[in-house]
């Protein structure tokens, strides 16, 4: 049975791509070891001041999980409790307040 192989060969050797590219480009390479150096250390600190946060599901659909930090809130506004239906008021005819949470709150994610 007869195998058929590709060989393929580069359009243009390496070596004279890199004296095409070399001769007009005259950098010193202290240069551009500062510049790379510079550009590492750059994205290293703007990713420790700015991380990127993962957020994972979390008990219910709203509440998710901060993987980067560890710490749960919502994805979105929660929407107010409105007319709860049992028809209850006061004497003036008011609708009694929601009731005010007594324990910390959790935060909508980026806020």
């Amino acid at each position: 049975m007869r195998v058929e192989t590709l060989d393929l060969k580069p359009a243009l050797p390496v070596a004279a791509v890199l004296r095409i590219v070399r001769s007009p480009l005259k950098i010193p390479a202290w240069s551009v070891v500062l510049f790379v150096v510079m550009a590492s250390l750059y994205g290293f600190v703007e990713g420790r001041q700015k991380p990127l946060h993962h957020y994972v599901p979390y008990v219910g659909y709203p509440l998710v999980l901060d993987t980067t930090t560890g710490k749960s809130c919502y994805s979105a506004d929660l929407k107010p409790a409105g007319d709860t239906g049992t028809g209850a008021t006061d004497i003036s005819g008011n609708q009694p307040d929601a009731a005010v949470p007594v324990g910390p709150t959790i935060p909508v994610c980026g806020k």
